[in-house]
């Protein structure tokens, strides 16, 4: 029993040393205040920045002592917190001479791995948290960013289509008007275009970006139906389809 006793001294002991030996060695740290902002933000709170793949993102923090202090040479790394949950690290940095960071990322998705089945065939919106971080160091102690909500999207190729009438006679003559629109309503050129006449691939007439026009000369008396097919590398694409009816009595 004795002996048993002796052993339960030594390692409270040992356990009352290491204790101490932490808490002097927070002692030691100065702790810190870390002030971060990122671009694109529409709510003070919880931030809501909506970003296409390709944006450009601006991150500036500053890193200070809890009295005002600036730290230099400080390691910070920006992160985004995935739903899955996941973290990855997207951009990193050192503190200046005044304390300050100031980052840039450019907005894109985290590579997901696509079942087999995956029929879709189209990019998926992410929404993420993104802060960031100073790990600490044997000076000062770690600190960790408010965090930002974000939301990442790819871009879009919308098309619309209509032609020149909503009703023609069989014999009469059409025009058929395409235009491309991406996420901000911008005009935008496919990189290629298939247009489908009635089972048959025709040309169309470029007028300016992200505008073309076929001409059908003279139109069948059954109902004439268009397909419009873009592709643009990176973008989720919305094709295009048009029946232009035809009155049968001529």
């Amino acid at each position: 029993m004795k002996k048993i006793a002796v052993i339960i001294m030594g390692l409270t002991l040992m356990l009352a040393t290491v204790a101490l030996s932490d808490t002097s060695y927070a002692e030691r740290q100065t702790s810190t205040n870390f002030n971060f902002s990122m671009s694109g933000c529409v709510n003070y709170g919880i931030c809501g920045a909506e970003f296409i793949v390709g944006d450009i993102v601006e991150f500036k923090g500053t890193l200070t002592t809890h009295d005002g202090e600036p730290i230099s040479g400080a390691e910070i790394t920006v992160y985004k917190f995935l739903s899955k949950p996941e973290l990855v690290p997207i951009v990193s940095g050192v503190t200046g001479i005044d304390g300050n960071i100031d980052l840039t990322w450019t907005a894109k998705l985290t590579p997901v791995e696509k079942t087999a089945y995956d029929v879709i065939n189209k990019f998926q919106t992410e929404t993420v948290t993104i802060f960031a971080q100073f790990d600490g160091d044997e000076q000062y102690t770690a600190s960790t960013s408010k965090k930002k909500t974000a939301t990442i999207m790819v871009n879009e190729l919308k098309t619309i289509i209509n032609s020149d009438k909503n009703l023609y006679r069989q014999g009469d003559s059409s025009l058929i008007y395409m235009a491309f629109l991406d996420n901000r309503d911008e005009f935008i050129d496919p990189d290629s275009l298939r247009v489908v006449l009635n089972n048959q691939e025709v040309q169309v007439e470029k007028k300016k970006v992200g505008s073309y026009v076929l001409t059908i000369p003279m139109l069948p008396k059954e109902h004439t139906q268009v397909f419009v097919i873009p592709v643009k590398e990176g973008y989720n694409i919305d094709n295009g389809f048009l029946t232009i009816i035809v009155d049968h009595l001529k």
